[in-house]
């Protein structure tokens, strides 16, 4: 009897090689520890390893962690070998704005390329994973850089692509696992509409075979929604998923992982069992907790801030929302218009001068960015007195001309506002001693300013013929109530806007290249700016800490610091106080603005036809 031979597909050597690669990779599956020291050349801390196993496939996860603990890094580790492991893979890196997933993108593209920052701190990466990355003529290196969306693609079919922080734009997709960045300070609706996209089960599968059974299929990896970040305040959305997910933890769920790691976890690590080089000096922690309390106790011990109920004037999630990414301005940049307000003192307070950027929106009007913010503090003082008059007279008129630019005296700002308060000596120092002219460092002469509108100074342009009339002064007594409500109109409106929290020297910036490419290329944030930033900080934490008090029939009412804050020395309110005085002269400009109507074209009605008609009568 005659055996029709059979064509074999894969030879015995063949077929043993792919069932050690099988082996292989279900080897490296349940083992991602091991996979990330073989595959990509990375011995991650013991922290991080426990991290890493414990959140491998579970659906639900979040990460409570420290600032330089390395949350981004970890999690870049994560999704390449997500990419890698798993077929099919479709992958989003989420964040409050573009730029912070761009740069967690970045991260990939390091450890993938072994370029960059990344991979100068590690010294054994493998090309394993370059080599799978889908490549073509035009792009040499398989990671595309389109403004829109950062993208890269492997062979097996899975992918990697960043979304920006609008909600609207990030509709209607389909995800494996999402990776939120800095979750905390990402809004609402964005965690809301991105979480939507791991929502499909990824057991479902259907055939027509009769014999077809979904129960005795292969258990497929589920979709997962991974949170990153340090703590900001209890009413975010992070802070509710990390009490949620605790508790089904807890409970015994095992679809469910939280992590939180304080700093103690950044400056003692260990690798191996055995004392490592820290992530993080005590020093920096310590030298926190001394500048900005509230925000240390947040960023390095994740403790969230609570809001304090309905007589804190501000909530914290309402800075979050009117926050922005843009670098403090110090001095003049073409096509601005700079707006100061000086709180001054001298013991007790603290002597500040402030600086906002007006913008004309066509949608929104007249807004306002906080660009600068300086305390006037004697370095040379132990008990951290301010400087003395004169000197803050020298350091006022210095911002004037840095803010001035090259123009003539004061074209290039809007006004200086002074509080006139005696007890900074607000009218007898600092505004008598703006009247005169002065000269600079350089011998040039320059003009002083007045208020001429004020009741002391009528009259006074006659004295003082050559002052500009660019100066105002305020009563706290007369205009503090008024100009807190005002304040808090506008900034519930969003049109009063803050740069983003101070997290390190470097930032990373989206650089355009052509129409379809963008550069992320890192920034090296200056001394001026690193302290503009930090004191915007503490700025934001005045703002939070005022409260509003009324007396029992409620005719009444006042604004400040709370019972809590006001018995604290070392907090003051009078970063505060500037930035309501700026909110009342942007008020000003936008009641103006919304008085102002536009003037309707006149038409003379003499010369218009006593009938309309196509008939020719």
């Amino acid at each position: 009897m005659a055996y029709r031979k059979v064509k074999r597909l894969l030879s015995d050597r063949k077929r043993k090689i792919c069932e050690l690669d099988a082996e292989s990779i279900a080897y490296y599956r349940r083992n991602p520890c091991i996979a990330c020291e073989d595959l990509l050349g990375i011995r991650l801390i013991d922290s991080q390893k426990y991290i890493l196993q414990e959140s491998w496939n579970k659906p639900h996860v979040l990460w409570c962690c420290s600032r330089n603990f390395g949350k981004s890094f970890l999690g870049a580790v994560f999704m390449i070998l997500k990419t890698i492991l798993y077929e099919n893979q479709a992958i989003y890196i989420v964040s409050s704005v573009g730029n912070q997933s761009k740069e967690t993108f970045s991260k990939i593209e390091e450890i993938v390329l072994r370029i960059g920052k990344t991979a100068a701190s590690i010294d054994s990466l493998q090309d394993i994973v370059e080599k799978e990355t889908v490549k073509s003529t035009n792009n040499k290196t398989g990671f595309q850089h389109n403004p829109e969306s950062f993208h890269v693609s492997f062979y097996n079919g899975s992918e990697i692509f960043t979304l920006n922080g609008k909600p609207d734009n990030n509709r209607s997709r389909r995800a494996t696992l999402v990776f939120f960045d800095e979750a905390a300070f990402s809004s609402d609706e964005l965690i809301a509409v991105c979480e939507a996209f791991a929502t499909q089960n990824t057991e479902f599968k259907t055939s027509t075979d009769d014999m077809f059974n979904p129960e005795t299929e292969k258990r497929k990896c589920p979709t997962q929604l991974v949170y990153a970040s340090s703590q900001d305040d209890m009413s975010k959305m992070f802070y509710k998923h990390y009490k949620n997910f605790a508790k089904h933890m807890l409970a015994g769920d095992r679809d469910y992982f939280v992590a939180d790691m304080i700093c103690d976890c950044a400056i003692t690590t260990y690798m191996n069992g055995k004392p490592y080089t820290p992530l993080l000096t005590k020093d920096k922690v310590e030298a926190a907790m001394k500048a900005n309390p509230d925000k240390a106790r947040r960023e390095y011990y994740n403790q969230p801030t609570r809001d304090g109920g309905v007589n804190q004037i501000v909530k914290w999630g309402t800075i979050r929302r009117n926050e922005s990414f843009y670098l403090p301005q110090l001095h003049f940049e073409p096509n601005t218009r700079i707006a100061l307000a000086f709180d001054p003192a001298r013991t007790t307070d603290n002597s500040i001068l402030s600086a906002m950027r007006i913008t004309n929106d066509p949608n929104w009007g007249y807004m306002g960015d906080i660009v600068n913010c300086i305390n006037f503090v004697d370095a040379a003082s132990k008990k951290g007195y301010k400087l003395d008059s004169n000197r803050q007279l020298g350091k006022i008129r210095e911002n004037l001309l840095l803010y001035n630019g090259l123009a003539n005296d004061y074209d290039n700002l809007d006004v200086l506002l002074l509080d006139q308060g005696a007890g900074g000596g607000g009218t007898s120092t600092y505004a008598d001693g703006l009247l005169n002219d002065w000269t600079d460092k350089d011998g040039r002469k320059h003009r002083g300013l007045i208020d001429k509108e004020h009741d002391i100074y009528k009259g006074y342009d006659e004295i003082y013929p050559n002052a500009v009339n660019k100066l105002r002064l305020l009563s706290p007594k007369k205009y503090r109530t008024q100009m807190v409500e005002e304040f808090i109109e506008l900034i519930d409106l969003g049109v009063i806007k803050f740069p983003y929290e101070y997290k390190q020297e470097f930032i990373s910036m989206a650089k355009q290249i052509d129409e379809e490419n963008q550069q992320m290329e890192s920034y090296q944030l200056s001394i001026e700016e690193i302290i503009a930033l930090q004191s915007i900080d503490i700025m934001k934490n005045e703002i939070t800490a005022i409260y509003k008090y009324e007396n029992a029939e409620k005719t009444t009412r006042t604004y400040a610091l709370s019972k809590e804050k006001e018995n604290d020395p070392n907090f003051h309110d009078d970063r505060f106080y500037t930035i309501i005085m700026l909110a009342h002269y942007l008020y000003k400009l936008r009641r103006g603005q919304t008085v102002q109507s536009t003037p309707q074209e006149k038409f003379d009605y003499n010369s218009a036809p006593s009938c309309v008609s196509n008939i020719d009568f």
